[in-house]
């Protein structure tokens, strides 16, 4: 059956992105859910409609009976929308979104003059289109969204970006097979032949074993832990660049779904086990940590664990003696992704202190310390906080013990 579904069956994968977010290797997105809405330079806040504005709403609809969650009327004719915009933000707030985007659509299409609602609307429809994103089958969906909320507020350049990513994405996956194991969906060109007839199951035995010594150093697994399935996609490397927009430097990317540029499968066999490595570690770290992980613990944990132990010790000699003649950089320009950098040089630095700084940590605080780290994010705990909670000094200690000890 097998056999047969591989000679007529192209399955679409299609790429879900969570800012994400992530460094290189995993991307932090700008559409990262939970982020507050409107604020200078990030997404727009959802706003309560102004009770004083001086304009009479219509009278809302009635409530629909078939609606799993009641909207109940507003008692207050003047206040009605208002009241019902209001009901819509906290269903956004509270993680249902197809009711918050009924509710906001009602809410505008009463008042379609008022600003606050289309903004909340677009909003909405953001968020439930990054939410679809996520599930492969519901892509197409997710695009129309998006599509629409751009629509409704041009002047977020972010959300047309976005939507022409997706777009670009679409249409490069449009004809690739997906493969799946017990936590893993495998994408890639079916016209590949030497992935399609051998190479699928020497990938998908890797991330599998991958996955299993992942979970027992961080003890914790992503997909046993509730996250979905996740996604590995493997490019052609002008495939690669087309979708993710990074640079020829880059081995691969996380930004919730691991992307991997890949030339000569058979030629390249060590260097994608090392890429692969590296980009799941950034989907634990996701998982454990959210998307509030500093660059710097996010690319040095990754870096970490992407090879055995006697590579480690190589990389991190190597890295260190970039840094004693380079000096270091600034810890809080490591914050962010190193996804928008155009320096290599730079890149380079900041991946080597990265590494570096992770390295210090492990051999002076112990490996239980930076897990603590990642732990602390995913409870809303900066990496700071977490680190002068655990020893009583703070990370800038640490980058004045490593600049000694180089």
């Amino acid at each position: 059956m097998r056999g047969f579904a591989r000679a007529v069956l192209l399955l679409f994968a299609l790429a879900g992105l969570a800012l994400l977010g992530s460094s290189v290797g995993g991307l932090r997105p700008f559409w990262e859910s939970g982020a507050a809405p409107r604020q200078s330079g990030g997404t727009p806040p959802l706003e309560p409609l102004d009770p004083g504005a001086g304009r009479a709403p219509a009278a809302p609809p009635a409530a629909e009976e078939e609606r799993e969650v009641e909207v109940r009327a507003p008692r207050d004719p003047r206040g009605a929308w208002s009241e019902l915009n209001e009901e819509a933000i906290a269903a956004l707030e509270r993680g249902e979104l197809e009711l918050a985007v009924e509710l906001f659509r009602r809410c505008r299409g009463a008042v379609p003059e008022e600003p606050v609602f289309t903004a909340n609307l677009a909003e909405a429809l953001a968020r439930l289109a990054r939410a679809r994103h996520a599930r492969p089958e519901e892509r197409a969906e997710a695009i129309e969204e998006l599509a629409e909320a751009v629509a409704l507020a041009p002047e977020r350049t972010e959300l047309a970006s976005l939507l022409e990513r997706w777009r670009r994405e679409a249409e490069t996956e449009a004809e690739f097979w997906t493969d799946e194991t017990a936590h893993f969906l495998l994408s890639y060109d079916g016209a590949r032949t030497e992935l399609l007839k051998t190479g699928y199951v020497e990938v998908t035995r890797l991330l599998e074993e991958v996955h299993d010594e992942l979970g027992l150093a961080f003890n914790h697994y992503p997909v046993g832990h509730g996250d979905p399935k996740i996604r590995v996609v493997l490019y052609r490397r002008e495939e690669f660049a087309a979708v993710t927009g990074i640079g020829h430097w880059a081995g691969g990317v996380y930004d919730g779904v691991v992307r991997i540029p890949l030339g000569d499968f058979s030629r390249e066999r060590r260097a994608l086990e090392r890429a692969l490595r590296h980009e799941l570690v950034h989907a634990f770290v996701r998982s454990m940590g959210g998307a509030e992980v500093p660059a710097w613990l996010n690319e040095g944990v990754a870096q970490w664990h992407e090879g055995p132990p006697g590579s480690r010790a190589l990389a991190v000699q190597a890295a260190r003696a970039r840094l004693a003649e380079s000096g270091l950089l600034p810890l809080e320009e490591l914050g962010q992704s190193f996804a928008t950098w155009n320096d290599e040089d730079r890149i380079a630095r900041a991946y080597a202190q990265s590494l570096a700084l992770v390295d210090h940590l492990v051999r002076w605080y112990g490996e239980h310390v930076v897990l603590a780290l990642l732990a602390g994010c995913g409870e809303g705990t900066s990496a700071e906080e977490t680190f002068r909670l655990r020893t009583a000094r703070g990370l800038e200690d640490v980058v004045a013990e490593l600049r000694e000890d180089l």
